[in-house]
């Protein structure tokens, strides 16, 4: 059993929850969880998910991809997950979410990078 898989299978339901069913299933992240290349960084009230993201320059980002739990906690928790990647020589963090979390996050130093914009065919 991979370390930290406890602690996720609390959280998974929080997850599937809050996954779009077109394009991920619960099955999915089990395995990316499972195999290490999604990592959940937990506490008694929070959970959030990162993966690595690598460069042909050979840098590497830190991706938050989801968050379950209480506001109030996730902040922390982020924060711990910011320090490993620092650890791991990360050059930035990044959040991938809806619009509200650019300003939960402003204060903590994140900027909006990019636009995504979507249509549905």
């Amino acid at each position: 059993m991979p370390p930290g898989w406890s602690d996720y299978l609390r959280w998974r339901a929080a997850f599937a929850a809050i996954l779009d069913p077109r394009f991920y299933t619960i099955e999915w992240l089990d395995g990316e969880v499972w195999s290490g290349r999604i990592r959940l960084f937990s506490s008694e009230k929070s959970a959030i998910l990162c993966a690595l993201k690598p460069y042909p320059t050979g840098a590497i980002v830190l991706e938050g991809m989801a968050a379950a739990g209480e506001l109030s906690d996730i902040k922390p928790t982020i924060a711990i997950a910011e320090e490993w990647g620092r650890s791991i020589g990360c050059v930035c963090a990044e959040i991938a979410s809806r619009p509200g979390w650019a300003k939960v996050m402003r204060e903590d130093g994140y900027d909006i990078h990019q636009i995504a914009i979507r249509k549905a065919l």
